[in-house]
């Protein structure tokens, strides 16, 4: 439908949350999500694609380092992010808009169809950054609008009360299956070379598209957006932000974590253990302790849980934000007891907050408000990271971190004293 075509409707402001047309109960009700095999099946099945992706992630990286320039090895492992950022908006709309099985069982063939396509490619002699690149383009053009469907599809599965549990799995499980792909893409890629690290990524992907097409089945159902025109489904999310506070705050809280955690992840570790002159070992040691204390705080936050979980989410993250000022001293002691207890804060925070979100904003709206805090990550992050090692290098790794740390951390205490985000359950 053209801009023209588009009913004037389409650009009034939407109906309040409160009046919010609720998920509909399709058949059954759920069972308790401990006997609930469906959803599990679900989840392992993601989490064989956050192994693959893992896996895929080192094996191109070694393929990129070994067969091309420097400069063409960056542009092809950032290939993926421009058409992810380009596109995930329009993802949003797709998931309000369209059946969200449909729709992730269409991207993941799609990816699997990409990578086996590249694999015989390069098989058969068409080799180096074209190749490469294009894949990477396809598999960012797949995943922008596909990422948002996913993060409606457990609001489809479980009871609303559920939803944080299945958010600590998903956790749990993501942050397992990059901690054992890793490596194993290593591995891969040294004995199948890029076409096998390929062909196995694929697999993952037609694994998770069988179980969506054949195991999984909605037991609500959503309410849809209308079929208007692409802006004006876009105008129809923005002005759901505006009228609701609590969405907006939780959408700009969420948007601005990564921008302070992940450049001290990825950059500021190793500029302390480099300065320091530690050797690599205490920078793997340091990202095993942060992954374990993200294992260990959303198994802490699925059993415990709070009476205000987005108010105590943001609380957690204003000691986080110290913790990760913590990070640039000059100390292999405080090195890793800050990142454990940074990892320990994301995991529990991940859970709290991610179940607020889902449970908080309206059904009608929840794929175009997640495409909103998703493009938060991938066009800050990135602006971040050389911020980061700006700072660093004309002060220090201790300022840097103390820089970021000290902001996320009044940042965070601000979110968390909003009356619309402490009575948020």
């Amino acid at each position: 439908m053209s801009r023209a075509e588009a009913p004037t409707s389409a650009r009034a402001v939407p109906t309040p949350p409160e009046l919010a047309e609720a998920p509909e109960l399709i058949g059954e009700a759920p069972p308790d999500v401990t006997r609930d095999r469906m959803v599990q099946g679900w989840v392992a099945a993601v989490t064989l694609s956050w192994f693959g992706d893992a896996m895929w992630v080192v094996a191109l990286a070694w393929t990129a380092a070994q067969t091309l320039s420097p400069g063409l090895a960056g542009v092809v492992l950032g290939a993926e992010t421009l058409p992810q950022a380009v596109l995930v908006l329009a993802g949003g709309v797709i998931a309000d808009r369209f059946d969200t099985r449909r729709v992730l069982v269409t991207g993941r063939v799609l990816q699997a169809v990409v990578l086996l396509t590249g694999a015989i490619a390069w098989v058969a002699g068409a080799r180096g950054a074209a190749l490469l690149v294009t894949l990477g383009v396809l598999l960012g053009v797949a995943m922008g609008l596909t990422i948002p469907a996913g993060a409606t599809l457990a609001r489809q599965l479980v009871r609303t009360q559920d939803l944080a549990t299945v958010s600590g799995w998903n956790q749990i499980c993501n942050r397992v299956a990059r901690l054992i792909g890793a490596p194993a893409g290593g591995v891969v890629v040294a004995w199948l070379g890029a076409p096998g690290a390929m062909a196995l990524d694929a697999v993952t992907f037609l694994v998770v598209a069988a179980v969506l097409w054949f195991g999984v089945r909605p037991r609500y159902r959503l309410p849809r957006a209308p079929r208007v025109s692409w802006s004006a489904g876009l105008r129809d999310g923005a002005s759901y932000l505006r009228a609701d506070e609590s969405a907006r705050l939780l959408v700009l809280g969420l948007s601005s974590l990564n921008v302070f955690v992940s450049p001290v992840i990825a950059l500021g570790i190793a500029l302390r253990v480099s300065a320091s002159g530690w050797g690599s070992t205490w920078l793997g040691l340091a990202e095993g302790a942060f992954a374990t204390g993200a294992i260990v705080g959303s198994l802490a936050a699925i059993r415990w849980k709070v009476a205000r979980p987005a108010r105590a989410g943001f609380l957690g993250l204003v000691v986080q934000g110290l913790a990760l000022a913590a990070t640039g001293l000059d100390s292999r002691a405080a090195l890793l007891g800050a990142m454990a207890t940074v990892g320990v804060l994301a995991g529990t925070a991940s859970v709290w907050l991610s179940g607020v979100f889902q449970r908080t904003v309206a059904p009608s709206h929840l794929g175009r408000v997640s495409a909103v805090s998703s493009l938060g990550d991938m066009a800050l992050v990135p602006v971040a990271l050389p911020a980061f090692g700006a700072l660093a290098a004309v002060t220090s790794v201790l300022t840097a971190a103390a820089a970021f740390g000290g902001a996320m951390a009044l940042l965070c205490l601000w979110f968390a004293t909003r009356p619309a985000i402490g009575r948020l359950t």
